[in-house]
């Protein structure tokens, strides 16, 4: 527990630290770094890293996603997508005898949706109107990520009884997932007042949040981020490893903790699109 309390509050001075350069280049070299970890991370999972030229090549085009503008990926990204799957096939007719088809076509499936869901976090950038805009966008993912996490966690060694998932998380309980829910429909919005209330009243910055739809918004992102905790779980489960990787102590490796956040991203894009908060 202290380890894993150690990890959390070195990884949220870090993650706090890189958001005050949110408007600049940082924001899309740490969200590259991410992808490029979480890849890392799965390919030696699914035995993928085993061939370097098939991880390099997916881990290249992953890594470029981030810093494509949305003109740039409306103009470029079809013909990119179309060379690399052809770089991929390249690569499974040259290292037949020692790859599969399997193999490629999971290291393709990875690549494409740890490289987009985790793009989303710029594009969030780019759909809004101001800094402090974007960057409480960008607090609410996290936010409704690992608040979940923590209040499942929370509820689930204090009041656990009933196991939801033994077969492919053997901890987490009904009563965990409630738990996480409800803890993180209160958090989230105790945190949004305080966020508009900086803004305003220290930041001078006008910020009016719609709660009506964070209402609405909170406990089905909640659940989608279980969705990804448990998706990571099986993944986990049927390749026989206890952990994606061992650089967040307490924690795992990055996708142990960015599972979430890989689904929830997307999500909230996808909403705000539809329905602005703010």
């Amino acid at each position: 527990m202290k380890q894993r309390i150690i990890t959390a509050v070195v990884g949220l001075a870090i993650f706090f630290a890189v958001l005050t350069w949110y408007h600049t280049v940082i924001i899309n070299i740490s969200v590259a770094a991410i992808i490029f970890l979480a890849l890392y991370e799965i390919f030696h999972v699914i035995g993928v890293w085993e061939n370097k030229l098939l991880s390099a090549t997916c881990m290249l085009f992953g890594c470029l996603l981030p810093f494509l503008s949305a003109q740039q990926r409306t103009q470029w990204l079809p013909y990119c997508g179309a060379i690399f799957a052809v770089a991929l096939f390249g690569i499974l007719l040259f290292y037949h005898k020692t790859l599969n088809y399997s193999k490629v076509a999971s290291a393709f499936a990875a690549t494409f949706v740890i490289s987009y869901t985790t793009s989303t976090l710029i594009w969030l950038r780019e759909i809004s109107e101001t800094a402090a805009e974007g960057i409480y966008y960008t607090l609410l993912v996290f936010g409704l990520a690992w608040l979940t996490d923590t209040g499942a966690y929370l509820f689930g060694v204090t009041m656990g009884k009933h196991k939801m998932a033994p077969e492919i998380s053997p901890k987490k309980t009904v009563e965990g997932a409630v738990g996480g829910v409800v803890f993180c429909i209160a958090t989230v919005f105790l945190l949004s007042c305080l966020y508009q209330w900086i803004c305003t009243g220290i930041w001078d910055i006008h910020l009016e949040t719609n709660y009506l739809l964070l209402l609405f918004l909170t406990p089905v992102a909640s659940l989608v981020s279980m969705l990804g905790d448990l998706s990571a779980s099986l993944v986990k489960r049927q390749c026989g490893v206890k952990d994606y990787g061992s650089l967040m102590p307490g924690h795992g490796g990055i996708v142990d903790r960015f599972d979430s956040v890989f689904f929830v991203a997307p999500l909230l894009f996808l909403f705000i699109r539809l329905f602005p908060i703010v």
